[in-house]
């Protein structure tokens, strides 16, 4: 649908007559009707103007305005994440030189970084055979960016593991300053949740230690609500991570085992074989092989 036919659908679906619109904004009701027929253009500034009058968020505009689908762009990325999962590389090469072709049409920056992430998907994610010049380029734009948006943490997400350590926890400051600016906006507190907690891993992986507390810090500011449970749990086993580290041993395997407790609570059997495995890897990392486990 045209920007004029979602402002109509909108608000005849509000039962808002194009009089009662226009008294609103400060517009005539014959402009508002060429709005609505397309004749007329809108300022950024009168669309906020009308969404806000008829409570109506810009994704939910640009989603009706879709036809109630996620941008094709988004879903192009979404298929090639799904092709990675079922291991269908030829499949990853076709929409590569598909999008290639697309973004040297329109130079579409977002087309460029999924043709980066489908080379990327071909080697299957394996660092030694990416090419060295598409994470420099990847690094640039993200490090040359002075605020990140959702399409910044999303690149971010999908490159962190394949970036250097210290690149990954460079990147540290711009996320969490995404974090503090953006706290009461919704919308990417899920995509934050898997950056904070793979950068925590990273950190431990990596034995960037003093990046953890760091990042576990603004975690723990930023899922305080009683629905974040599951981000809770998380935190409290990156405590207890943290604690060994430090030497309070004990006090750091009473954190693990809680958290990992509530995984098995719950049925994470995954989740929670993959966090014992992460914790004795740092056992034997700080010489405490004692404490290891037997799987359960």
């Amino acid at each position: 649908m045209e920007i004029g036919q979602v402002i109509k659908y909108i608000r005849t679906n509000k039962k808002i007559t194009q009089q009662e619109l226009a008294s609103a904004i400060g517009m005539t009701r014959p402009y508002i009707a060429r709005i609505e027929s397309g004749k007329n253009s809108i300022s950024s500034d009168k669309l906020t103007e009308i969404l806000d009058y008829c409570n109506v968020t810009y994704n939910e505009f640009f989603y009706i305005k879709n036809d109630y689908k996620t941008s094709s762009k988004m879903n192009e990325f979404n298929k090639v994440i799904d092709l990675y999962y079922e291991r269908d590389f030829k499949g990853i090469s076709k929409i590569k030189k598909r999008v290639n072709e697309q973004y040297e049409n329109n130079g579409d920056i977002f087309l460029r970084h999924l043709y980066i992430l489908c080379h990327c998907m071909e080697n299957d994610l394996d660092p030694n055979k990416i090419k060295d010049e598409y994470i420099k380029e990847i690094t640039d734009y993200l490090l040359s960016m002075e605020e990140w948006c959702y399409h910044e943490l999303v690149i971010l997400n999908n490159f962190l593991f394949i970036f250097p350590p210290k690149t990954a926890f460079l990147m540290t400051k711009k996320i969490l300053n995404r974090a503090d600016k953006y706290k009461g906006l919704n919308l990417d507190k899920n995509m934050l949740s898997y950056i904070f907690f793979n950068l925590l891993e990273c950190s431990f992986k990596y034995a960037g230690y003093q990046y953890s507390k760091i990042v576990l810090d603004a975690t723990k500011k930023y899922y305080r609500k009683d629905s974040d449970f599951f981000e809770q749990t998380l935190i409290v086993y990156y405590e207890g991570m943290l604690d060994i580290v430090e030497n309070s041993f004990s006090e750091g395997m009473e954190k693990c085992n809680r958290a990992f407790t509530i995984f098995k609570t719950l049925g994470h059997d995954k989740i929670y074989k993959k966090y014992k495995a992460d914790l004795n890897e740092l056992l034997k990392k700080v010489g405490h092989t004692d404490l290891i486990t037997e799987e359960v």
